[in-house]
């Protein structure tokens, strides 16, 4: 596992950010237990041209997940997330991998909460002749609506940083889902 120091300061920074969503506010909808879901959107790629040649940056993402509720405040949550396939002319790109985050929550009125989460994904790059695997940091904000106690909606936005064979890269994610609280 490797983190640069940028990577490592916006985990830091995440990490604080997170845990002051779970100590803060009282609990609605969901107070603790399991829960799954999933969600599907655009992803964006922010990294330097697929084999230096023009890129298409734009796909879809989806992403599965299911996690635990510590606390009415604090989760953390496990899943894979498919970042979609980019191409350009000197062939394609695809990113995917599995992750693992800590999640936080303040409610901000009636049924709408914020999230915060950070986190690592161990990423995986593959094309243009050559592939990446590494551990890298990831982080993310977003709302949540509390249907009923079960059921939530979600809209997120998420960075992912990957290893590519051009280098280092991010790519964002904006993502509608649905949550479901057992």
């Amino acid at each position: 596992m490797k983190f640069n120091s940028a990577s490592s300061k916006v985990a830091v920074a995440g990490a604080a950010l997170v845990a002051a969503f779970g100590l803060a506010g009282a609990a609605q909808a969901q107070s603790q237990g399991p829960y799954v879901g999933g969600s599907v959107g655009g992803s964006h790629y922010k990294g330097s041209p697929v084999g230096n040649a023009e890129t298409d940056r734009s796909t879809t993402a989806t992403k599965l997940y299911g996690g635990y509720q510590v606390t009415p405040n604090f989760a953390v949550e496990g899943g894979y997330v498919d970042l979609g396939k980019f191409d350009s002319s000197a062939g394609q790109l695809k990113a995917n991998g599995a992750y693992l985050d800590a999640v936080g929550k303040l409610p901000i009125a009636g049924p709408w909460s914020a999230i915060g989460r950070v986190g690592v994904i161990n990423g995986k790059t593959e094309g243009l002749g050559g592939n990446g695997r590494d551990v890298n940091a990831k982080l993310g904000a977003g709302v949540e609506y509390a249907i009923d106690s079960n059921l939530a909606v979600r809209g997120e936005w998420e960075r992912y940083r990957l290893d590519t064979s051009s280098g280092k890269a991010n790519t964002d994610t904006y993502t509608v889902g649905v949550k479901y609280a057992f």
